[in-house]
């Protein structure tokens, strides 16, 4: 029987919920219950990326050690309030900060940590706000990530994946409209 694995870095995490994100995405305007895959994994992909840079050079500087001596990740907050101080800073607009703590807040956690009950939700303003996380990943594994461990060829497929995010956030926009 042949051995076969499968390897994955921080890097290749994010990119990988971002390519999940982009599919799911492709399948909302038909299925509008798809929009959690797509917040999962967009929060996903938005903190690995924000957990890549913030460990700069270091990756055990976002590893935090706890009282029972376990090792825990540093926290999604965490990691974003490292890397608006990082050099250069991530810097959000208020309409980015407002619909990052939706994501985070409103529907992901809910989503991940599901109660018992009947949820309905309005998903109109979700191409919008997704459009400024996907703004945000954008910038924190191009614009800002000195330790980008991607090669050429998975540059140039994360933007592919970027210009995809937006024509169909774009079609989203119209058809929401």
């Amino acid at each position: 029987m042949n051995s076969i694995w499968a390897e994955f870095t921080t890097e290749s995490n994010a990119v990988d919920n971002l390519e999940k994100a982009l599919y799911f995405l492709g399948k909302v305007k038909h299925k509008p219950e798809d929009w959690k895959w797509v917040i999962i994994c967009c929060h996903s992909a938005l903190y690995g990326f924000a957990v890549h840079v913030a460990s700069g050079s270091n990756d055990s500087s976002v590893i935090k050690i706890t009282k029972n001596n376990k090792k825990r990740l540093i926290t999604f907050t965490g990691a974003l309030k490292r890397c608006k101080s990082a050099c250069p800073a991530l810097i959000l607009s208020d309409e980015e900060e407002k619909s990052i703590t939706i994501l985070q807040n409103e529907y992901r956690n809910n989503f991940e940590h599901f109660n018992p009950c009947s949820w309905i939700i309005n998903v109109s303003g979700f191409p919008q706000d997704i459009e400024n996380i996907i703004n945000v990943i954008h910038r924190l594994s191009t614009s800002i990530n000195f330790y980008i461990h991607l090669d050429e060829k998975e540059r140039d497929s994360l933007s592919i994946v970027f210009d995809e995010f937006l024509n169909k956030l774009n079609e989203l926009s119209d058809y929401y409209n």
